[in-house]
């Protein structure tokens, strides 16, 4: 593969076969030529997406509005770049949506202008990009503070959020079950010091130890000395650090990295609310942490029959206050009194730190959900105001059935959706309104896009097509978009990707339901390679991705004796990290499931290698 534009022209010839009455598309290639020539990937990653931006929103709406990035064809209101699918979608004199267009031409469309959307940034575009998000998330903290909540609203929000959570205050924090999460920590530690640094910082405050159920001091000879063991102040400061992760081609996402006590005790906190969410007869109805595909189905639900409208906010948990937490949590005070706690008050950014009036970054292991009780309470006073309805129970309740959210995507019944969006937004919440869709047969909702009762997410491109080297994250995310493309009827574009992996690493088919590298086939077979007389089956080599180590990651003395009950009480709590019950094979493919010494190493984050391993063999 020579350039992307390589790609895109396979993609174009799986979108004549598949639509051979459709004119124009010789001339749009050569366009996309033209301009990637002289605008590089900023062409095919923001331009093209800005477009489809309009396309969705014109679908949605029923009228089509041309960005201003594309020349429009003499006399009317669609672009002359892809005018031969467009004018199967909207009039192209008035830009009004036909009748009825038909869902391939619209996933069409959106595979072509969405495809590179994901693409991962240039480092030029990526500082830029992370100076904006630095500044956009301490000027969170302006709008917060200038913004003032309705009295009448207030009360009504507390009369709501008291008919919820009503066993959430019962709780004992020396048996809540704590965990360190996958993510990095403010100290820089690798995972299993983590134990270690968590030991140290605790030996300067014995109470929130004894608080934690860590009798720390009992565990004689192991804890620094006096003189090395760090203040209070400095091993509790509650001064968590800014960092930027890569979230497509326009857009960083802000994650606060967390001390190492606090998100160990925000991870206790996480578990139980979590529970109380679950067990709740109101929040059940309308919140699912562990499944997002109740959004989705809703999403695809509301695109054939417009019955529920999806939004979407921008910037969800930047914009989430202190102020809006306290007052959704206030009739839980043991558990609120909890939750500020374990909160960073403060940021370290690249411009200095600062005093958080928000809530919390994502990097806050309870961030997701609280926001997502926020937002669904907020939701449920949005209906009842609209209904005229008291607080009582029951209308709460029935309420709570009119909605579902998952984190910032949040489902409503339409005639609910206005009402819904202002009470957010009286609350200081930004709705993105890109990705919100009020009404017609368009919806978006936890990475499903949906078109009149049929699902037209587009396949992305998370890397450069062209492999050029032994990059097992690039080779990976190819073999997976292939097989994607593959699966949606794209043959062209799904074979022009494989052939640029196998230039690096020769591609076998396997079974769509292993963790092996390799090509998918419809009917799901494999090839056998040998004969494995221990297990008497078929079984094939195969490519698996694995970790690579932190050799140097030992733990011993108090520090391992505390990872390993901490463990075992996880794996009671459902938490199980290291089960004993998989084959040979699971052990192979699953290594981040299992791994015996696991006091001697750590998995290296985003390093991963590839390696060859006997995988069971399966006829079709």
């Amino acid at each position: 593969m020579k350039s992307p534009v390589t790609l895109l022209s396979c993609l174009f010839d799986d979108v004549e076969r598949l639509e051979p009455d459709v004119k124009g598309l010789d001339r749009d290639l050569l366009t996309i030529e033209s301009r990637f020539k002289h605008e590089g990937y900023g062409f095919l990653s923001v331009h093209l997406s800005a477009l489809c931006d309009a396309f969705d929103l014109g679908i949605s709406e029923g009228c089509f509005t041309c960005p201003t990035n594309f020349s429009k064809i003499r006399g009317g209101a669609i672009p002359k770049f892809l005018q031969g699918l467009l004018c199967k979608v909207f009039d192209s004199k008035t830009g009004l949506l036909l009748e009825t267009p038909h869902h391939h031409i619209v996933k069409c469309v959106r595979e072509i202008l969405r495809i590179f959307k994901k693409v991962q940034l240039t480092s030029k575009r990526k500082i830029q990009l992370e100076r904006d998000a630095v500044s956009e998330f301490v000027e969170t903290d302006t709008v917060i503070r200038n913004t003032t909540f309705d009295v009448n609203r207030v009360n009504l929000l507390r009369d709501v959020v008291r008919l919820m959570l009503p066993n959430l205050d019962g709780f004992d924090s020396t048996m809540l079950t704590y965990r360190h999460g996958p993510g990095g920590v403010e100290e820089k530690c690798l995972p299993n010091q983590k134990w270690l640094e968590m030991i140290r910082s605790l030996s300067s405050d014995d109470d929130l130890a004894v608080h934690l159920g860590l009798d720390i001091p009992i565990f004689d000879g192991t804890l620094p000395s006096s003189e090395e063991r760090p203040s209070r102040q400095h091993a509790l400061s509650g001064i968590s650090r800014l960092v930027m992760v890569p979230k497509d081609c326009t857009s960083v996402r802000t994650i606060t990295v967390e001390p190492v006590v606090k998100q160990f005790w925000q991870q206790g906190l996480n578990t139980l609310l979590r529970d109380n969410i679950k067990k709740c007869r109101i929040l059940s109805t309308c919140i699912d942490l562990t499944d997002q595909s109740k959004n989705q189905h809703l999403a695809i639900l509301g695109s054939r029959d417009d019955t529920y409208a999806t939004i979407d906010l921008s910037k969800a948990s930047d914009r989430l206050s202190l102020d809006l937490v306290k007052l959704v949590f206030g009739s839980r005070p043991l558990f609120l009194e909890e939750v500020l706690n374990s909160r960073s008050a403060s940021v370290k950014t690249l411009k200095g730190t600062y005093q958080l009036l928000k809530y919390a970054g994502m990097g806050n292991a309870l961030t997701f959900p609280v926001q997502s009780t926020a937002f669904a309470s907020l939701a449920i006073c949005g209906i009842l105001c609209t209904d005229g309805k008291r607080p009582s129970y029951w209308n709460v309740r029935r309420a709570a059935k009119r909605i579902r959210v998952f984190g910032d995507d949040i489902i409503v019944e339409t005639q609910y959706a206005h009402q819904v969006a202002d009470w957010l937004i009286s609350f200081g919440l930004k709705v993105n309104q890109k990705k919100s869709f009020f009404r017609g047969n368009f919806k978006e909702s936890c990475g499903v896009d949906a078109y009149r009762g049929y699902n037209v997410t587009p396949v992305y491109i998370r890397h450069e097509p062209i492999v050029t080297g032994w990059n097992p994250e690039q080779i990976a995310s190819l073999v997976s978009a292939s097989n994607q493309l593959w699966s949606n009827g794209l043959y062209s574009a799904a074979t022009c990707l494989s052939e640029s992996i196998s230039k690096v690493l020769p591609l076998k088919l396997v079974s769509k339901f292993s963790s092996a590298l390799g090509l998918h086939c419809r009917v799901d077979t494999t090839v056998a390679h040998s004969w494995d007389r221990k297990l008497q089956r078929l079984v094939y080599r195969a490519h698996i991705i694995v970790p690579c180590f932190n050799k140097d990651d030992r733990l011993d003395g108090t520090a391992a004796l505390l990872k390993t009950l901490s463990m075992m009480d996880n794996r009671r709590n459902g938490f199980d990290e290291f089960p004993q019950s998989f084959s040979k094979f699971d052990r192979q493919v699953k290594p981040l499931a299992i791994d015996e010494k696991h006091l001697e190493r750590s998995v290296r984050k985003f390093k991963t290698r590839i390696r060859t391993r006997w995988a069971p063999a399966q006829a079709g």
